[in-house]
């Protein structure tokens, strides 16, 4: 089985899955190359660094320059399961403040990079991960997982946002980040 997203194809195997970047032909090709090499780069430290830190995330085997190959996550995909069970909000708001106690900020938190085994959320894709210690960085990271579920489930919205809430507070730094998510929501441009 194969997915194509906006910088990479994904084969999904028997018991792993392969991301491959693939090259853009309207850039110059050695500033290509370094970008795909660079963000490949980048996606194996992060997943690795949370991981360390006790995130669920795929464990990754192999990379080189623009391809990374990775444990499959059996389950399915938030976004397909949060409306039917939004109590496993809490899973996820565990793995995220996991995650954020690395310092590593997803970039993309929306229900399609998230998988539920049936007893885990998994966070997956960190394609546009950085690392930041900044309060700021780490309430916008989870600032786009509450727009998400109020704009595509308001049905569960509240009840999986609160459910979030009490797994992100196992994070020792989660009440100055909410503080900082206050400010974040206060301003026009996230709103």
């Amino acid at each position: 089985m194969e997915y194509r997203g906006a910088e990479a194809k994904v084969i999904l195997k028997e018991e792993s899955a392969v991301k491959k970047r693939e090259r853009k032909k309207y850039r110059h090709s050695e500033l290509d190359e370094k970008l795909r090499s660079s963000r490949t780069s980048e996606e194996v430290k992060n997943t690795r660094r949370a991981r360390k830190y006790g995130a669920n995330t795929p464990e990754i085997s192999e990379s080189d320059k623009d391809t990374l190959e990775m444990e499959r996550i059996e389950g399915e995909p938030v976004k397909k399961v949060i409306e039917k069970d939004s109590g496993i909000a809490e899973k996820i708001g565990e793995n995220i403040g996991k995650m954020h106690s690395a310092d590593v900020i997803h970039g993309d938190l929306t229900t399609s990079n998230l998988i539920w085994t049936g007893e885990e959320a998994y966070i997956i894709d960190f394609g546009l991960s950085t690392v930041s210690e900044r309060a700021e960085d780490k309430a916008v990271d989870i600032h786009l997982f509450k727009q998400v579920l109020e704009s595509s489930y308001p049905e569960v919205a509240v009840e999986a946002w609160e459910k979030f809430l009490g797994g992100y507070k196992n994070y020792s730094e989660s009440e100055k980040i909410l503080e900082q998510l206050e400010d974040v929501e206060s301003r026009g441009r996230y709103k």
